[in-house]
């Protein structure tokens, strides 16, 4: 038997959890899973699982084998997917993906316009603030925003642009009132988010210059939820893109500041690890996003 088909099976039983779902899945018997397996092991000169007529357990070996057969399978995959899907009427398969927490919502309004024209290509999704790596986290696409992209690792597409905003609710600014200039900044509690790129610090524009303020912040978050919520219920001031506060702007929850500073404008960019062998997913998704940006956030 092919040691490649083998290592196929081998990653469906990890994956599965038992020789009968595995068996299920590719129309065989459990019987024959277990044959193909244990060639496979004999193959490899090492026992790949601990077995019992309960359980099944991955070995050191099996853990490390199993990791490296899974690159190869979809590797695999992604070449053949890449030079036939195209000819295909109904793609398919999995695009991972990661992106900072508050573009989830036009993420997933975005996914489920593009799956009900293909509705096989399925999608996992990781929102994160922190920065990614690709390819040791096997993601196949992430979104990230930035003034200039300084990391030349990935290839990146520009999908949209947004800018800064200063942002509080109506009612800390009636309680508080409204700073009339950038000055006036250290006499109000301002809400930083921590995870930023650029550090903790905000990079404003004041009188044509740049302006890098701080200030003993009132609290410092990570999570794009929290902030938002935070200046919602009145607890400060706020530095946000605004593609984040749309929905909270037009039901006039919060109010932007303006006439203290400005922003320069700020890229969306969708960025992959490599150009070769795209599968033929990848290629239909970036190209929707692109339309879907530029009809639902410009």
């Amino acid at each position: 038997m092919d040691k490649y088909k083998n290592m196929q099976l081998f990653c469906t039983v990890v994956e599965k959890g038992s020789f009968a779902k595995a068996a299920k899945t590719i129309g065989v018997t459990p019987a024959i899973v277990g044959r193909r397996i244990a060639d496979l092991e004999n193959d490899l000169g090492f026992v790949l699982l601990n077995r019992t007529t309960r359980s099944m357990q991955l070995t050191p070996g099996g853990k490390d084998y199993y990791q490296g057969a899974k690159r190869i399978v979809e590797d695999v995959e992604q070449l053949e997917d890449s030079l036939t899907s195209e000819h295909q009427n109904n793609p398919s398969g999995l695009i991972r993906l990661s992106a900072p927490d508050g573009l989830s919502p036009f993420l997933v309004e975005a996914i489920k316009a593009f799956r009900e024209a293909y509705p096989n290509i399925r999608f996992d999704l990781n929102f994160s603030n922190t920065q990614t790596n690709l390819i040791e986290e096997e993601i196949d696409l992430t979104f990230r925003l930035a003034f200039d992209l300084q990391d030349s690792t990935y290839i990146a597409t520009k999908l949209s642009s947004t800018t800064f905003g200063m942002y509080a609710s109506p009612e800390y600014l009636e309680n508080r009132g409204v700073p009339s200039h950038f000055s006036e900044l250290e006499q109000h509690d301002c809400i930083h988010m921590g995870s930023n790129r650029y550090g903790d610090v905000w990079t404003l524009i004041v009188d044509g210059k740049n302006v890098t303020y701080r200030q003993p912040w009132t609290m410092v978050v990570s999570n794009t939820t929290a902030l938002i919520q935070a200046l919602e219920i009145g607890m400060g001031i706020g530095v946000i893109p605004s593609i984040f506060v749309r929905e909270q702007i037009n039901q006039q929850q919060l109010k932007e500041l303006s006439g203290l500073t400005s922003f320069p404008e700020i890229g969306i960019y969708g960025m992959f690890p490599t150009k070769k062998h795209m599968p033929y997913r990848m290629a239909l998704f970036l190209s929707f996003l692109k339309q879907w940006f530029k009809a639902n956030v410009q």
